[in-house]
């Protein structure tokens, strides 16, 4: 977003860069929406699979850290992974069935076990 008046990263379409106070709100709407996203999966398995609220408080907060990783990711391009743009990326409801089936069956380490063999 470079022209002759004006240089700077911030940028909405060509060379118009987006007022503070817009950006801003549009930051804080992203991050509420991915919050409430990444926090409504793991409490919708924990309830499932009857956890302590110990065991529920560490399943959000590994959920939210792994957002955040996955986030950085995205936003450091380089030639292996990452797009460059300020998205957000939270967690995907697809999974919430097997995992709960997972986890009732085999219990919450078995849940781990098949998300990372799910990565891979």
């Amino acid at each position: 977003c470079v022209n002759a008046r004006w240089k700077g990263p911030i940028c909405e379409r060509g060379d118009v860069p987006m007022k503070t106070v817009q950006l801003g709100s549009l930051g804080i709407q992203h991050v509420l929406a991915m919050y409430a996203g990444a926090i409504i999966v793991p409490l919708i398995v924990g309830g499932a699979l009857q956890l302590t609220s110990a065991q529920l408080t560490y399943l959000v907060a590994i959920d939210l850290f792994t957002c955040g990783v996955a986030t950085l990711f995205q936003v450091w391009k380089n030639k292996f992974f990452g797009i460059g743009l300020p998205v957000m990326l939270g967690c995907t409801f697809t999974a919430v069935g097997p995992m709960i089936a997972i986890g009732k069956q085999y219990g919450l380490s078995a849940v781990y076990g098949a998300i990372i063999a799910a990565g891979l």
